[in-house]
C-alpha cells in the first residue's frame, strides 16, 4: 500500500477515517457481473499473509497466521467499462460490534480511542441499539 498509495501508509483523511474502510456487514454483488468475473478469474483473488504478533520485536505469533484475501481486492477484477463500486459507512456500534477481543486487547484498543471489540462493548452496543 505504501508504494501505491502514500509513503506514510493508511493515513486518516480530513474526517479522521481511513480512505479504505475495512469492516463490512454486507457485500452486494450483481450476479451476472460476479459470474462473469468468476469465469474470467477462475475464482482466484489475490491473497496475503497477515500475521498478528504477540511482542514488539515480532518474534512470537499471537495466533496462528492464515492466508487471507480482502473484499477490497474484488473490485480490482472489475475491469470492464461501466463497472461500479461503492460503499456506505455507519458508526461501528450501529452495524458492527463483535465480541472478538479478549479483555486485555479490548482495553488496549479502548485506550487508543478505538472500538474495543470486546464482549462488554458488544453487549452495551446491542442493548443501546
Amino acid at each position: 500500500m505504501k508504494e501505491k498509495w502514500n509513503p506514510q501508509g493508511d493515513i486518516p483523511d480530513k474526517t479522521g477515517y481511513s480512505h479504505f474502510p475495512g469492516n463490512t456487514n454486507t457485500l452486494v454483488f450483481k450476479i451476472p457481473e460476479y459470474v462473469k468475473n468468476l469465469e474470467k478469474s477462475k475464482g482466484v483473488i489475490p491473497e496475503f499473509v497477515n500475521p498478528k504478533y504477540a511482542n514488539a520485536d515480532r518474534s512470537v505469533f499471537k495466533a496462528a497466521t492464515r492466508l487471507e484475501c480482502m473484499m477490497q481486492d474484488y473490485p480490482k477484477l472489475l475491469t470492464d467499462a461501466g463497472s461500479e463500486v461503492g460503499f456506505t459507512t455507519y458508526e461501528p456500534w450501529f452495524v458492527f460490534s463483535p465480541a472478538k477481543n479478549n479483555v486485555k486487547d479490548a482495553l488496549d484498543c479502548f485506550s487508543k480511542g478505538l472500538p474495543s471489540f470486546g464482549a462488554a462493548q458488544a453487549e452495551f452496543d446491542f442493548y443501546t441499539w
